[in-house]
């Protein structure tokens, strides 16, 4: 998820995953290797994320500690991304951010109109106050969906309207796949891993997702514990479900060569380490 789009326009014109806002199939992050990264992460960084993560400063780490922190994460580069656009949008210097700033430069072309809806529902649920201007925490909201919950149903929504081709509400496991795929590209994932995927999202197993379901994709926090999941496999060598830092020094050479790298990568990179 490219967090670092400094413009506004890059969150409305290009989505943060190749599942937002109608581009291509969803993509998941944990796919990246560390060919598709130009540096991995160091093991000295990964002894400080484990240290930022472990918030009863016990020595190791749970998966709900490290969601908690994945979250946390989200909010701080939300907020940093709102602060340098409230500089850029602001035209009138007014320190808010109204309806016409935030789209003004908004593409008008195919698909545009559709688009420019969704921005303005995200909008709307994201002023809290209802004044019709956003402050800059309203602003994080609108750039960072996944902070919201509000913005992030809004979200949601228009991704399960793009995919669902037969417009009953709900997503089918070829809708959730191929619903928005762009005509001659393929999907990345083996057939038997997009099933599995699916199920796992399929929390009631009706066979098709609805927009709660589709919600734990959206928001980054299936791929998060999907990584770390598959990573405390590997390294929880006493079978606790927490992870000590020796058990991280351990496994290091597997969280640099697996699906966890994306994510120590994003939280490095956002928390300056």
């Amino acid at each position: 998820m490219p967090f670092w789009k400094c413009a506004v326009l890059a969150f409305l014109a290009i989505p943060r995953y190749a599942n937002a806002e109608g581009d291509d199939e969803p993509e998941n992050v944990n796919d990246l290797s560390s060919e598709d990264t130009e540096e991995s992460i160091s093991l000295e960084q990964v002894r400080k994320i484990h240290a930022k993560m472990d918030a009863d400063s016990n020595g190791k780490v749970s998966l709900d500690e490290v969601l908690q922190f994945s979250e946390a994460t989200q909010k701080l580069a939300a907020s940093r991304e709102a602060k340098g656009s409230m500089e850029e949008l602001d035209s009138d210097k007014d320190g808010k951010i109204s309806l016409d700033e935030l789209l003004k430069d908004f593409e008008q072309g195919e698909g545009g109109a559709p688009l420019r809806v969704v921005e303005e529902n995200k909008f709307r649920a994201a002023d809290a106050d209802g004044d019709g201007l956003l402050s800059e925490v309203e602003l994080a909201a609108v750039l960072y969906p996944e902070t919201h919950e509000g913005v992030l149903l809004v979200a949601t929504q228009s991704l399960l309207e793009q995919k669902d081709t037969d417009k009953d509400g709900i997503l089918t496991v070829k809708e959730f796949w191929e619903g928005d795929q762009v005509e001659g590209e393929d999907i990345a994932l083996p057939e038997e891993e997009r099933m599995a995927e699916f199920k796992k999202l399929d929390k009631d197993g009706s066979g098709t997702l609805d927009v709660d379901e589709l919600k734990h994709w959206e928001s980054e926090r299936f791929h998060t514990i999907e990584a770390m999941k598959k990573l405390m496999e590997i390294a929880d060598k006493d079978n606790d479900l927490h992870l000590t830092l020796e058990e991280i020094d351990a496994a290091y050479s597997t969280i640099s060569s697996s699906d966890a790298q994306y994510h120590f990568m994003e939280w490095a990179e956002n928390h300056e380490l």
